[in-house]
């Protein structure tokens, strides 16, 4: 039975030697891993608040974000009605041009009608006198062709002008 029961010294070596290995132990091991291990609680803690930090800077941001969104399609629809009334403008000044143009050119176009039909019947005139002219010569020539009714003429002509 020797085995299964140890002796009295081998009992206190082990004895010594565990008490020896476990002061070892709580001396030099323990307050490295308990110093470790409180590292690794401050770590973690600085990162849960860092995260919880990281969290409010992002909802911050998201706030600045909509913001600016907000602030742009402001500025895109001011920047859209301003184009649109440039754009009527413009229409309604191209519009009235085309009308300034247009009255101008159909007024041109009358005085300078007015101008030819005015030279037209000038020369219209000047052919009728001539006609009328040529046709009263040879009138004249053929009735005044005998002595008598030239001098029937003449006297007409006296009269006539002394009324």
């Amino acid at each position: 039975m020797d085995i299964i029961t140890p002796g009295i010294g081998l009992l206190f070596w082990n004895t010594l030697f565990f008490l020896i290995v476990f002061a070892i132990i709580g001396v030099k091991i323990v307050p490295v891993i308990s110093k470790g291990l409180k590292d690794r609680e401050e770590s973690i803690d600085n990162a849960l608040k860092a995260a919880e930090q990281a969290k409010a800077d992002i909802a911050n941001l998201k706030a600045e974000n909509e913001k600016e969104k907000e602030k742009a399609r402001a500025e895109r629809e001011e920047i859209i009605t301003s184009a649109k009334k440039k754009a009527d403008q413009m229409i309604t000044e191209a519009t009235e041009q085309a009308k300034t143009e247009a009255k101008k050119i159909v007024d041109d176009a009358r005085s300078s009608i007015d101008a030819e039909k005015r030279e037209a019947l000038a020369e219209i005139k000047g052919v009728v006198s001539e006609l009328s002219l040529d046709i009263a010569e040879k009138v004249i020539r053929k009735q005044l062709s005998d002595d008598a009714a030239q001098q029937e003429l003449v006297a007409k002509l006296v009269e006539d002008a002394n009324i």
